[in-house]
């Protein structure tokens, strides 16, 4: 239990550093688009695992409807297809990381 929670822990707060990092690019008024794609690609990828990791401690329970623990899953598996998928944001991050577009 200790290890599922330790990794949702750590994935939610290197997300939120690469949220600020974008905030802050934004704030100096500097390029921000590969440092958004890159928080948005690990934000949206870590809320999956956290939730899967947080059904894996509710067991069967997090099945049922009484907790919340199912819909969370839900939730944040359509996270990593709007605004961008997961995908396309790898594209971006390849295409500025190598100045290659495989679009």
């Amino acid at each position: 239990m200790q290890e599922l929670i330790s990794d949702i822990s750590v994935d939610v707060e290197a997300a939120r550093l690469l949220t600020w990092r974008v905030a802050d690019l934004i704030d100096r008024g500097l390029d921000f688009a590969t440092a958004a794609s890159q928080a948005k690609l690990y934000a949206s990828e870590a809320a999956v695992r956290a939730a899967n990791n947080a059904l894996q401690v509710f067991g069967g329970y997090g099945y049922i409807d009484e907790y919340p623990v199912g819909k969370l899953v839900r939730d944040a598996r359509v996270m990593t297809l709007y605004e961008g998928t997961s995908q396309i944001q790898k594209l971006v991050i390849g295409r500025a990381l190598t100045g290659v577009s495989a679009f």
